[in-house]
């Protein structure tokens, strides 16, 4: 059976079939992500079901699997106390770092709102967190924080080791990290502000909403969407990271800081297996801290159908 097209009045046969052209275009934007699917898979899903078998199994230390020891190392894991102060170190590094730089993020991106002429300056410098490394940092707080000769204790008359005494240790790592989260939740923040509708701010204002009211009601409900994805991001980044306690802490102490007070999930897994060569632990402790880790998204997530407003 055949039908004759407008355009020529010939026959054209009916198999049924796509043409070439269609075919190729229906899986060309496949195509362009298969590298990214290729190193996804080979860097990401094949170590971590690669580290899922293995923590099941007794290893050596030239990680030679030796017997099938089922929930064995998680017990030894859990059960050690170390582990236990790193997952403690860890949530409370999170729960101060997260709501604070956001906060902190939040509140200069609503004073760089209205664009001026002077935007460029105080933009860069309020981004300015962003562009720097995190050795850079480590290494500009290491000599802020120095005892003897940092500025902090020379402009505030203090003597305090602020690296090395087991109670100010992690509490000066939260407040490096929150430095430098600052930043880049500015970019952020700033940029869902500028986007929002001039039209619905000056209908909230016409409606009686000024100051904290249409701060909370009008403001933050439509840039709802970004302060998800800072939130999560910030959880994630918070429970996997050890930067800080490596280059500042490590050095010094060869284990998590004085008397372990910035040990995080993270650096006890790199203790563990880089430095200890102790795969077992090493497996089972990035289970523990994977585990944890999902649960904390899992709860920042479930605030997106009750707290989230996508326009």
């Amino acid at each position: 059976m055949a039908v004759l097209t407008e355009a020529t009045k010939t026959p054209v046969p009916q198999t049924g079939r796509l043409p070439e052209g269609k075919i190729f275009r229906k899986i060309e934007p496949y195509l362009y992500l298969l590298p990214a699917f290729f190193f996804l898979i080979l860097f990401t899903y094949y170590p971590f079901v690669k580290n899922t078998v293995l923590s099941f199994f007794s290893v050596n230390r030239y990680r030679d699997v030796n017997s099938f020891v089922g929930f064995a190392n998680y017990l030894r894991v859990l059960g050690d106390e170390k582990f236990i102060q790193a997952v403690g170190n860890t949530l409370l590094y999170g729960a101060a770092t997260v709501p604070v730089s956001i906060f902190f993020g939040f509140a200069l991106a609503l004073l760089a709102r209205r664009r001026t002429k002077r935007s460029v300056v105080y933009e860069a410098l309020y981004a300015l967190s962003m562009a720097v490394s995190a050795s850079v940092v480590a290494m500009i707080f290491q000599l802020a924080l120095n005892p003897s000769m940092g500025i902090v204790n020379k402009v505030f008359a203090l003597d305090i080791s602020w690296l090395t005494n087991p109670r100010t240790a992690l509490f000066s790592l939260i407040f490096i990290q929150i430095w430098a989260n600052i930043g880049y939740n500015f970019i952020f923040l700033l940029s869902a502000l500028r986007g929002m509708s001039e039209e619905v701010l000056e209908g909230a204002k016409l409606d009686g909403a000024s100051g904290f009211k249409l701060l909370g009601r009008v403001i933050i409900p439509m840039i709802s969407p970004t302060l998800l994805f800072l939130l999560v991001k910030d959880i994630a980044y918070a429970m996997t990271t050890c930067s800080f306690t490596l280059i500042l802490t490590y050095p010094v102490f060869h284990s998590g800081g004085p008397q372990g007070t910035t040990e995080m999930i993270m650096s006890y897994i790199y203790g563990k297996g880089i430095r200890g060569t102790n795969y077992n632990a090493a497996f089972a402790a990035t289970m523990a801290g994977f585990v944890l880790s999902a649960v904390m998204m899992a709860f920042s997530l479930a605030l997106e159908k009750k707290k989230v407003h996508y326009s």
